[in-house]
């Protein structure tokens, strides 16, 4: 994780005690080690929500981080369904990113 190290933790234990996710992966140049200047943390958490894109609104006003963050949320039906379709975004962040819960 390099650099990021903390900041990864603090965001991922806000999201752990603020939204009580089924998962959250790390994917991107941090779960590769390839940290630049302009590179962004890019998370992708696994919950249950009616409105994604609320969810991901409201965290990235109330959670506390100091460098550019990417979320991305998927429900637990549509993780399930579309994690081992290699044809998806959620199969690419299953097999190339990082489980910070796992």
């Amino acid at each position: 994780m390099g650099p990021y190290e903390k900041e990864i933790q603090s965001i991922k234990n806000q999201i752990i005690q603020k939204y009580k996710p089924e998962d959250i992966y790390l994917f991107g140049s941090c779960a590769r080690g390839i940290i630049t200047k302009r590179s962004d943390i890019d998370i992708c958490v696994i919950i249950a929500t009616d409105n994604k894109r609320k969810l991901i609104q409201q965290m990235l006003i109330e959670l506390d981080y100091t460098v550019d963050i990417d979320i991305i949320v998927y429900t637990p039906e549509e993780w399930k369904k579309y994690k081992n379709d290699p044809s998806t975004f959620a199969y690419l962040i299953k097999s190339k990113g990082v489980s910070l819960l796992g």
